[in-house]
């Protein structure tokens, strides 16, 4: 093994920090240890496919930092028994805002479909020159005893790729910034709301080990008093979406006024990230309880089938896929689940999907042809059909009238 169980560690722990994906190689390029979560394996292969395929065009794999326009590499040589080994980094991005036009001009874009690369760009690390420099100094010293200071990274000059740009100096790359996305994706805030309206307390933990840390715009010069207003404005909208859970509207906003006050006592950025998170537990798992109380007792292959459609309302589902969750027939998972829900399966996924249409209309700016193609409606014209007849208005009316 390349990595003791300590040194796994002790990345794993990096990387959940910083985000910055991380590939071990041996001497024949092959892939030993990844670090870099994502929902979907096909994002990854292809991912790590580009990355190996840098290693041909990098000038010096014993040390060096390269970049492609606004997206940033470096790599090192590390020994263990008797056998060198490559750390890969990257893509990280010098840039956080990108149109889906501009995604594709990204050198690892070229195999991946819209709605994938769009959720790797909104996950990749925007870096700013102090936590690029200081992370990649921790796994140097980690791996290789040694690294460079933060004076020669700062004057290091970049060797750009073969065939790439121009050499410059990594300084100028930053150009200062000190940092990362002033605003967190709207999808990130939603993948957390979602998990507190449908009380559920494992997917809302696994969200929160896997999306980087909320940011919440610009608003006050103190950094703590920035994140403090931040936090009363999550605390807002984890209330709402626990009322709109189940949570009796009594117990959800004098919770509300608890954890507020809480909050103002905080005296670091320690204590308010944690209570932040501790209160968005406390919301979820009393929606839960709320839930258990109120929601009839199904079957367990009809529970589990629910479940699966919840967590996949944005992929294309079919009664096939269903039964075989389920270890049902078809026919007989369809005639179960409209015996104990009243509804048919095509009628509950049809819900649930214009329930969370309904959040994007008001929530977000999304164009109606990306909710559409997000939630996996046949076309744009069928979603507004299925809105109004569900909802009595389309959604242009209906984000006019709530948004």
């Amino acid at each position: 093994m390349c990595l003791t169980k300590s040194e796994r560690l002790v990345i794993e722990e990096l990387y959940d920090y910083n985000r910055i994906p991380l590939w071990i190689l041996n001497t024949n390029l092959e892939l030993q240890h990844s670090f870099f979560s994502d929902s979907s394996h096909d994002v990854k292969e292809i991912l790590f496919t580009h990355m190996n395929g840098l290693t041909d065009k990098i000038l010096n794999p014993s040390f060096d930092i390269f970049f492609y326009e606004n997206e940033l590499y470096y790599i090192f040589d590390f020994e263990r028994n008797h056998q060198t080994f490559y750390l890969l980094a990257g893509p990280m991005l010098l840039s956080g805002f990108y149109h889906i036009t501009q995604m594709r001009s990204l050198s690892f874009a070229s195999n991946m479909d819209k709605k994938d690369l769009k959720f790797l760009v909104e996950n990749l690390p925007v870096i700013s020159f102090t936590s690029f420099s200081s992370c990649l100094r921790i796994i140097m010293l980690l791996l290789k005893n040694d690294a460079p200071s933060l004076e020669e990274i700062s004057n290091y000059k970049c060797a750009s790729l073969q065939g790439s740009l121009n050499r410059t100096f990594i300084h100028a790359l930053f150009d200062n910034r000190e940092d990362y996305r002033l605003h967190t994706p709207y999808s990130h805030e939603l993948a957390v709301l979602n998990c507190v309206s449908e009380g559920n307390l494992a997917r809302l933990q696994s969200t929160y080990k896997t999306l980087p840390q909320t940011k919440y715009g610009t608003m006050s010069n103190d950094p703590l008093r920035q994140l403090f207003y931040g936090c009363i404005a999550n605390t807002t909208l984890v209330t709402r979406y626990a009322i709109e859970g189940g949570l009796d509207e009594e117990t959800a906003f004098t919770l509300s006024d608890v954890y507020i006050k809480q909050m103002e006592n905080c005296k670091t950025l320690y204590e308010l990230n944690v209570l932040n998170e501790r209160m968005a537990i406390d919301f979820t798992q009393r929606v839960a309880n709320a839930k258990n109380l109120n929601q009839p007792i199904y079957t367990q292959p009809v529970t589990k089938c629910i479940h699966y459609i919840l967590r996949n309302l944005h992929t294309k589902m079919t009664l096939n896929t269903l039964a075989k969750e389920v270890n049902l027939t078809p026919k007989y998972l369809s005639s179960l689940f409209r015996k104990e829900t009243g509804q048919t399966l095509c009628s509950f996924i049809e819900d649930k999907r214009i329930k969370e249409a309904k959040d994007l209309l008001i929530y977000s700016q999304y164009t109606y042809s990306y909710i559409s193609h997000y939630l996996s409606f046949y076309s744009q014209s069928y979603f507004i059909s299925v809105f109004r007849k569900n909802v009595g208005m389309t959604p242009k009316e209906y984000r006019t009238k709530y948004s």
